[in-house]
């Protein structure tokens, strides 16, 4: 017997949303589904109030603070008893037929199933898939295009955290979402874990959803959401690549994060002033550079968290890697675009194409980059003309010293300076070494 949306228990997880669930849970009720549950992260703009009002049969938890997206999640699935449940964001609407079509995509090897998210009016993709890229970053596919121009694969990587739909017994087997994402990445995490383990992920193109484009994350501070954006698809590479990949990506992973790190702040490694023009931005007061400097900085921190908790983050890759089913090669082709470029600058490309190609990946190859490199040239050539005009000013400060210094106490050193003036360098050079080997 085919599921039923009776079946199935809807989770939301909730911060400072009430003017979203005013939407969302009535849009729930339609869908049939057994229970609704909603996670909330200690709001004070009268969620839990307007809940225990308005909907007095959802099902609500209070957290004491805000705990992100991925524990609540974890926290709800306890909590129910139906064979099935179904994540989505509190600033989304869930079509009618949102769980009916999702549900006969389940079986035994699939036991989640991923949603189509479309924007609030219905015309344009937020989410048709997925797309990951070798260093942990991941893509909803198609974003922002007309719906009527995309196509859909059957299968992907990992499901929207958005709007899924999942068994809950496999949920629980796998480990549910990791807690220490908190937020971001997690729902690849979670999909990737599935492809290792040996189960797949369907993709339902007719099980349809709305969102209002990130609402909710708009909420939070940007440097604290790229910090759990590096911080996490480090995360993510650590625990689920398999031995032979995970002993090459890692190294890369730390040292393009660091690349990336002195790439966004600003600091120009070709001058001899290496922070002159930095230091003159910032005592300026130039916000745009001190918000490059920061963000520079969630790179690095990224990276430190991750080898301060080494040990931890090993013990749990132990744990996933004991119950891999599945290769990686055979899940490479689940990530569609993995050598797509996540910095659009031509030395940065050309610095981690040359990383790759010492690597040998034979599986596929890093032909994105290609492109980006062919712009070399041109920026190679606004180095040399900055190297030029650095070493003119270096050339005059040298010849002014020359003019300027005084003698009167330092002979040995007047007749080298006037003989520099009347001779040139090379002559005088070998003039002093012909002394010195004289013994002056």
């Amino acid at each position: 017997m085919s599921p039923l949306p009776s079946d199935v228990s809807v989770v939301t997880i909730n911060w400072n949303g009430r003017v979203h669930l005013e939407t969302l849970l009535p849009s729930l009720q339609k869908t049939g589904c057994s229970e609704i549950l909603v996670v909330d992260n200690n709001s004070n703009d009268g969620s839990k109030e307007f809940i225990r009002n308005r909907f007095p049969r959802v099902q609500l938890i209070e957290n004491d603070r805000n705990q992100g997206f991925a524990h609540p999640c974890n926290q709800a699935v306890d909590k129910t008893t139906t064979r099935y449940v179904a994540f989505i964001n509190n600033d989304m609407k869930a079509h009618p037929d949102w769980l009916r079509s999702a549900l006969p995509h389940l079986n035994k090897k699939t036991p989640c199933v991923a949603s189509r998210i479309l924007d609030w009016e219905g015309n344009r993709i937020d989410f048709n898939g997925s797309s990951l890229q070798y260093l942990g970053y991941a893509l909803q596919r198609d974003l922002g295009r007309l719906l009527e121009d995309v196509s859909h694969e059957e299968e992907v990587l990992f499901p929207c955290g958005g709007a899924l739909v999942i068994d809950r017994e496999v949920f629980l087997e796998v480990g549910g979402f990791d807690r220490d994402y908190f937020a971001i990445f997690e729902d690849v995490d979670l999909g990737w874990r599935l492809w290792v383990m040996g189960y797949r992920i369907a993709f339902a193109a007719d099980s349809i959803t709305y969102h209002r484009q990130h609402s909710t994350l708009r909420t939070q501070e940007t440097p604290k959401v790229r910090y759990l954006m590096h911080r996490n698809a480090l995360f993510t590479i650590l625990k689920n690549y398999d031995d032979h990949h995970f002993q090459k990506i890692l190294p890369l992973a730390v040292a393009m994060a660091v690349k990336r790190a002195v790439h966004f702040s600003g600091a120009n490694r070709e001058s001899f002033y290496l922070w002159s023009d930095l230091e003159t931005d910032m005592q300026s007061g130039n916000m745009e550079i001190q918000a490059k400097l920061l963000d520079s900085l969630t790179h690095l921190v990224a990276v430190d968290d991750v080898l301060e908790h080494l040990p931890y983050l090993l013990e749990k890759r132990n744990q996933i890697q004991k119950r891999r089913r599945r290769t990686d090669k055979k899940i490479f082709d689940r990530f569609i675009d993995p050598f797509r470029l996540i910095v659009e600058d031509p030395n940065y490309a050309y610095q981690e194409l040359r990383h790759l190609d010492q690597l040998d990946f034979t599986t596929f190859k890093p032909t994105s980059h290609q492109k980006v490199v062919m712009k070399l040239p041109d920026q190679l050539e606004k180095k040399i003309q900055r190297l030029s005009q650095e070493l003119s000013q270096q050339q005059w400060m040298f010849y002014r010293n020359l003019t300027t210094v005084s003698f009167e106490t330092k002979p040995l050193l007047s007749r080298f300076f006037r003989s520099l003036r009347e001779n040139g360098f090379r002559n005088t050079w070998k003039l002093l070494k012909e002394r010195v080997e004289d013994g002056l």
